[in-house]
């Protein structure tokens, strides 16, 4: 099978129209038709539907834009690495962190690391917990920054913990505790706990580090993103426990921060990768990251 095959069909799910992905191939319509034709014979099912107009795709189809995709991937990496071999170690990362504790996370690190290998490309992307999680398992990032946790499918990963922190405790500036230096566990026993709904990996984490302190909320509530925690902490009166070094900027004269004096509780973050992922960089930073 033509790996060239594939990159034009990817080409062609793109605009979902011969005409227009043969001239962004620089080949000619009917030339293309003819390699879909011979790609859909070789795999012996059809990828695509056409019509006069336009072109559609197969379930067969969709599942292998996400294959192509891999296996070029991989391909282009490694035939990357054969041609700059003699210039030294190469490669390319592709990152994910917290976007909220970039600096934190690989200000320290990452500086050093480009220095020391300058031919391994480092490509950083930002999300939260649960984006950074499937990207890993799909392989789109090839090195996350997560707390270690039992997530679904948690034995195809493996983590590298590199950093623990206390934890502390997000409330309205106008709530009874909020004029404390610090709070125990014990003094939040009765409060809301305020959640994520749209991320189960960061309720997961904070809800395990719970437990591991036999501390049973009285209440949970869910936030629809993080961006509206401090809205719906105002609103039901709760409290957001996460770990040291926790905020949500713009809300300063409305939303406060307080440590939580628990030294039970605690939360780790972890470099964190696909035990499926080939890239060979990968070791690379890990075994970096474990010397510095």
């Amino acid at each position: 099978m033509k790996l060239e095959y594939m990159r034009e069909f990817l080409m062609l799910a793109k605009y979902k129209n011969f005409t227009r992905a043969a001239d962004a191939l620089l080949i000619t319509q009917p030339g293309l038709s003819k390699h879909m034709d011979l790609l859909e014979k070789e795999l012996g099912t059809p990828l695509l539907t056409r019509n006069t107009h336009q072109v559609a795709l197969t379930e067969d189809g969709e599942q292998a834009i996400k294959a192509f995709q891999k296996i070029l991937h991989i391909f282009d990496e490694y035939s990357e690495n054969l041609d700059q071999k003699k210039k030294g170690i190469q490669g390319s990362l592709r990152i994910g962190m917290l976007y909220y504790t970039v600096h934190q996370d690989l200000g320290p690190i990452l500086p050093f690391f480009r220095k020391q290998y300058p031919n391994v490309r480092i490509q950083t992307i930002s999300g939260q917990p649960q984006e950074i999680y499937r990207a890993l398992i799909d392989e789109t990032i090839d090195i996350g920054i997560l707390p270690p946790a039992n997530y679904p499918n948690r034995n195809n990963l493996s983590f590298k913990v590199f950093n623990r922190t206390g934890a502390s405790v997000m409330m309205s500036v106008t709530h009874p505790l909020a004029r404390r230096a610090s709070v125990t566990l014990s003094d939040l026993k009765k409060e809301t706990i305020v959640l994520l709904k749209d991320d189960p990996c960061s309720t997961q984490f904070i809800q395990e580090a719970l437990v591991r302190c036999d501390f049973q909320p009285a209440q949970t509530v869910e936030a629809d993103h993080i961006d509206t925690v401090p809205f719906t902490i105002m609103e039901v009166g709760g409290v957001h426990i996460n770990g040291t070094g926790f905020s949500i900027p713009g809300y300063e004269d409305q939303i406060c921060v307080i440590p939580i004096d628990t030294k039970e509780l605690y939360f780790e973050k972890a470099f964190c990768w696909n035990k499926n992922n080939q890239n060979s960089s990968i070791p690379i930073f890990i075994g970096f990251s474990n010397r510095n």
